[in-house]
């Protein structure tokens, strides 16, 4: 097996989140909902992986605009901490994967580089409570 060549380690977790496109990159009316629900995966101190399941009316709000190849993708993810505050990340799709639909429902998966240093920090906060809370 291939060691992972990643610059920074990946931690395992299962937060709830909701996430929607950065509207700093995409205008279309009405985008700004409640978002998509979905699940943080793993997480790093420059990224993590979303993975959620879509209906038909999440496609269209997650991917509105035909997206051509130089095109930016971005995310705002929104976060409940533990003292019920809500955090944002904001970071680029590096890749995504969307299946075909199995029952109306399509597995959407991201990469998501976070570029700010607000989002990096948030991150940092994140990976230091599940080291700490991990078991020995």
């Amino acid at each position: 097996m291939e060691a992972d060549k990643r610059k920074h380690p990946r931690f395992e977790t299962t937060l709830p989140i909701r996430f929607n496109l950065n509207p700093n990159y995409h205008f279309v009316p009405g985008i700004r909902k409640t978002g998509v629900g979905g699940t943080i995966r793993n997480i790093s101190s420059e990224g993590l992986l979303i993975d959620s399941r879509l209906d038909l009316l999440d496609v269209c709000q997650i991917f509105p605009e035909a997206i051509e190849d130089d095109s930016a993708f971005e995310l705002e993810v929104m976060f409940t901490d533990s003292k019920d505050r809500r955090l944002l990340f904001r970071g680029a799709v590096k890749w995504y994967r969307l299946s075909e639909p199995e029952r109306n429902i399509r597995h959407f998966r991201a990469g998501l580089y976070l570029k700010d240093p607000e989002s990096r920090a948030i991150a940092r906060n994140i990976i230091e409570s599940i080291t700490l809370t991990a078991p020995n």
